[in-house]
């Protein structure tokens, strides 16, 4: 972990240092007065900075510069100690205040205004958040009180110790942090009571749509229904289930289906609902109370047989469904 500590008097001093981080262009209220400060740690995952200015500036990602500099890499986290931090997207405002926090990337044409200010920004791989937050950009969270300000607190701590921690250190207190940001930012987001059940509906029918179709992993259901894996494990824990135990079950229930239809080798239907031969039949027989052969024989004596020889359920044939008849001559 590399770790600097800056004090800067001078605009293009600063405007230097700031642009190594995210190009941008500056401009200053009163240059002559202006003063500043700036600590960063970094490391090939992570950045942390703490600044302390004392002035204005207004930066601005232009098009040439997030064409040469995309930005598109990372998020930022900006939690404003002092003084307001605002932000516009196509004339859009954007406000943070003290106690707040703001996720933001720097990969599209924006103006932020800084006014004199102290405040914290974590920079984070863009994997971290995007594979756990459906909304990330430009989401706000409340750093005030419980898991916020456990947060912000581990924040705070981590740029306090800097002189006393390694990289390894360092990357797994980041790791954390990022971890609660998205636990607080997912409580934000998480579906209200009256809407859960609506969600674990939602949740069973993606399942049961892509069962022997596609992918059933719960990293590609979130991504079909534009949510994070975090929300759909805390969405089917409050409805008393698990998303193993879901998939499992719409495995079952389409694999009870096919049985029912006689037109597949039970083994195939096996692999096609994601079992081994062996699983499939103590797992069909413990949900339904019998095995998968037991089922089809059953479901065979069952069912009547029409005059044609065919199952009183399948289909008619041509000869039944249009009794030859003579054309008059």
């Amino acid at each position: 972990m590399r770790y600097h500590n800056w004090t800067i008097d001078s605009t293009e001093a600063w405007t230097e240092l700031s642009d190594s981080f995210m190009p941008m262009r500056h401009r200053y209220r009163d240059p002559i007065a202006w003063q500043a400060g700036l600590s960063a740690q970094q490391s090939a995952a992570y950045c942390l900075l703490r600044w302390d200015q004392r002035g204005d500036r207004i930066a601005h990602r232009t098009r040439d510069l997030v064409r040469q500099v995309p930005g598109d890499e990372h998020y930022w986290v900006v939690l404003p100690q002092v003084g307001r931090y605002s932000m516009w997207h196509d004339d859009e405002p954007l406000h943070v205040d003290p106690g707040g926090a703001v996720i933001i990337r720097f990969d599209q044409i924006c103006r932020i205004r800084i006014p004199e200010s102290r405040s914290y920004a974590f920079r984070v791989p863009r994997a971290e958040f995007d594979h756990r937050l459906p909304a990330a950009l430009n989401l706000r969270v409340d750093m005030t009180t419980g898991l916020g300000r456990v947060t912000a607190n581990l924040i705070t701590s981590v740029h306090e110790q800097a002189d006393a921690l390694n990289a390894r250190e360092f990357n797994t207190l980041c790791d954390r942090i990022g971890d609660l940001l998205c636990m607080q930012a997912l409580g934000d987001l998480r579906p209200q009571r009256a809407d859960r059940a609506d969600a674990a509906a939602a949740i069973r029918r993606c399942v049961r749509e892509r069962v022997g179709r596609t992918d059933l992993s719960l990293p590609a259901v979130a991504r079909a229904l534009g949510w994070s894996p975090r929300q759909i494990w805390l969405i089917l824990h409050e409805e008393g289930t698990t998303f193993r135990d879901l998939r499992q079950d719409e495995s079952l229930r389409a694999a009870r289906d096919l049985l029912a239809t006689g037109e597949a080798q039970i083994s195939e239907i096996a692999a096609r609902t994601g079992f081994t031969p062996t699983w499939f039949s103590s797992a069909f027989k413990a949900r339904f109370g019998e095995t998968p052969r037991e089922f089809r024989q059953r479901r065979i004596a069952e069912t009547p047989i029409r005059p044609d020889g065919a199952p009183q359920d399948a289909p008619p044939t041509c000869a039944a469904a249009r009794p030859h008849r003579a054309i008059p001559e």
